[in-house]
């Protein structure tokens, strides 16, 4: 009994060394895949790298957040030669952090277990067959074959680093006091930080933590009462206080928000309330069929009595009521609850985002998928024998799907084909077979199908502004007067996407590139107006932006600079940036006015990014743009 006692710690980490084999195995069919949806939008920089400058700034032009996510974009910089080429590079490296988080998870759950009073060999044991659970979870898979989601997963990367960190200094807090305390605040500190450079979620760390304090452990005896109150209410305490008063200021939601949305606050509470047991659902049984970045647009639930809103919301309401209460009681089940809902907070809450991301439990599932292998292997001598059968059970079906899921996803237009007959109702995998078959049918069965799909989507009939950009490319002598019909009685009533602006810049790039019948710049500025006249579109200042920019360039491409002026100082009104900033010095350069442009540049130093590091990008350019102005003045002298 005691030899295999004392083996068992090996044989969780020869299982766990396997269960790593296995998971890279069942990732590597992913290898084929593509790049897909904000992939183009955040990491299309890569292609201007060429030396420090440009790679330094590629990494502070980020927009996905707040603070531009620049630790993340710097990781992406080894691959940029492989950008738009080489899929396989970017996607390697992400299922390697993945496999690198499942060691450090299984590093903190042994800290954990031992920090628990769990038998070494006991808390080994539960330590891998967690992190393996984890590891192999199809419901993560996104996270590393989305390949911009490596915010995600690195920001998760930083988390599991703080936390191991955390809990190694705190064993050692009965000892030496002091020092624990010390390493346990820098620990907090650096990599919540780091975290939150990858993605903002990282900033959910000092919360995650007081969850584990409030569950899993006990006061350590070395510290008294007071100091150890004092000491948790600024280090974990404070961080939730004010992560939870910016919840608070996101409410209520502007009108103009809610139009663009379709929810108000209260109905993505409710409707998330749904969505995390469909997450909870999928985690336990993730058939490929269910799983992917291309899924049916979810109910928004509007009616907090209806059926399906009345269960979700109280059955999480008595969970939640439930683990506070009885934390010390059952500190395992309290623990899932309240670290699935500690991960969800910013995301899943009343942040205005999307609805529906599997990525987003990428930490959350930690908890539940911990609190349930300690309680099979911990537990009673029947669901240890139990577990026996149950655990490699549970992974290898994990690993079959998993390998399924990534094989669907390595071949991007097969994929693109099941994803469009699985969910007809999802307009981004519709759109996305659209693109393959133009690439691999021809345009007319791409518009056939764009066609279709607004017929019984009017709300996306924005699509028709690539239908009238396709026709233009491929028959620009023919009659497209249906389309633009079309396109200026649809244009009012539509859903809002930023992807309708897009689509609108494409159609001015192809309209001031050739001749297309009924369809020229003035066109495109007509259809933009229509667009602008949706309400929905009407109230989101970073749209107006874009507006005005594309009005812009529609009218400094005809020749009418002082309109294109004016439409540029309204465009930086709504939300300054370095290229609005390069658009109006070249346009005075342009005309010959320096003095303006060295005036505006001056203007434009006194009111840059709050962001400290945007900020230092922001000046770059701009000192950038006044040596243009003085080298295009002395040459004209």
């Amino acid at each position: 009994m005691t030899d295999s006692r004392t083996k068992l710690p090996q044989l969780s980490l020869i299982g766990f060394c396997l269960a790593l084999a296995l998971a890279w195995f069942c990732y590597r069919p992913a290898l084929g895949g593509s790049f897909e949806l904000d992939d183009m939008e955040n990491l299309a920089g890569l292609a201007r790298v060429e030396d420090f400058r440009t790679a330094v700034d590629f990494v502070l032009s980020g927009t996905a957040g707040p603070s531009g996510r620049p630790l993340a974009l710097l990781s992406f910089l080894p691959q940029a030669e492989s950008w738009e080429t080489t899929p396989a590079a970017f996607l390697q490296v992400n299922i390697l952090i993945h496999l690198l988080n499942a060691v450090v998870l299984a590093g903190c759950l042994l800290q954990l277990g031992k920090l628990r009073q769990i038998p070494a060999a006991q808390a080994a044991v539960v330590a891998a067959v967690a992190a393996s659970a984890w590891v192999l979870m199809p419901l993560l898979a996104t996270s590393s074959l989305l390949i911009v989601q490596r915010m995600t997963t690195l920001s998760a990367t930083f988390v599991l680093l703080g936390l191991l960190s955390y809990l190694a200094a705190r064993r050692g807090i009965d000892e030496r006091p002091v020092r624990a305390l010390t390493g346990m605040s820098v620990s907090l500190v650096i990599a919540t930080g780091l975290a939150a450079l990858c993605k903002e979620s990282g900033l959910l760390l000092p919360v995650l933590v007081l969850v584990v304090e409030s569950t899993l452990l006990e006061r350590p005896d070395a510290i008294n009462v007071r100091h150890w109150r004092v000491w948790k209410g600024l280090f974990l305490g404070l961080p939730l206080l004010v992560i939870l008063v910016y919840l608070a200021s996101r409410l209520p939601y502007s009108e103009s928000l809610v139009q663009r949305r379709n929810f108000n606050a209260w109905e993505r509470l409710l409707t998330e309330a749904k969505i995390l047991w469909i997450y909870v659902y999928k985690a336990v049984l993730g058939m490929p069929a269910k799983l992917g970045i291309y899924q049916q647009p979810p109910e928004v639930l509007r009616n907090p009595f209806g059926a399906a809103a009345l269960m979700s919301w109280l059955s999480w309401l008595a969970l939640l009521i439930a683990a506070i209460s009885w934390r010390r009681r059952f500190p395992l089940a309290a623990f899932a609850v309240l670290w699935f809902f500690a991960g969800h907070l910013i995301e899943s809450t009343v942040v205005p985002l999307e609805l529906y991301f599997e990525h987003r439990n990428y930490l959350p599932i930690i908890g539940p998928v911990f609190a349930i292998s300690s309680a099979l292997l911990l537990g009673s001598s029947v669901l240890r024998r139990a577990a026996v059968i149950l655990v490699p059970t549970y992974l290898l079906l994990s690993a079959y799907f998993l390998h399924g899921f990534a094989s669907l996803l390595g071949e991007p237009s097969l994929a693109a084909r099941y994803w469009a007959l699985q969910y007809p109702d999802s307009v981004r995998a519709v759109t996305n077979m659209a693109s393959y078959q133009l690439a691999e049918e021809g345009p007319l069965r791409a518009l056939q199908t764009i066609d279709n799909f607004v017929i019984r989507h009017p709300q996306h009939g924005y699509l028709r502004i690539q239908e009238l950009n396709l026709l233009c490319l491929n028959s620009p002598a023919g009659d497209h007067g249906q389309v633009l019909d079309q396109l200026e009685r649809e244009l009012p009533e539509v859903d809002f996407t930023y992807t309708a602006g897009r689509m609108l810049s494409q159609l001015f790039d192809t309209a001031a590139s050739r001749s297309c019948k009924g369809v020229d710049t003035a066109r495109v500025a007509a259809l933009a107006e229509i667009l602008r006249s949706n309400p929905r579109y009407a109230g989101d200042a970073l749209y107006n932006q874009f507006h005005h920019k594309l009005l812009a360039g529609i009218f400094r491409h005809r020749g009418e600079h002082a309109a294109s002026i004016d439409h540029v100082e309204r465009a930086i009104s709504y939300y300054p940036t370095s290229e609005l900033n390069m658009m109006m010095v070249t346009a005075l350069g342009g005309l010959g006015h320096f003095d303006a442009a060295q005036e505006f540049i001056g203007d434009a130093l006194k009111r840059g990014p709050v962001n400290p590091l945007k900020a230092v990008k922001w000046r770059h350019d701009l000192e950038e743009l006044r040596a243009y102005i003085q080298e295009l003045e002395a040459s004209i002298q």
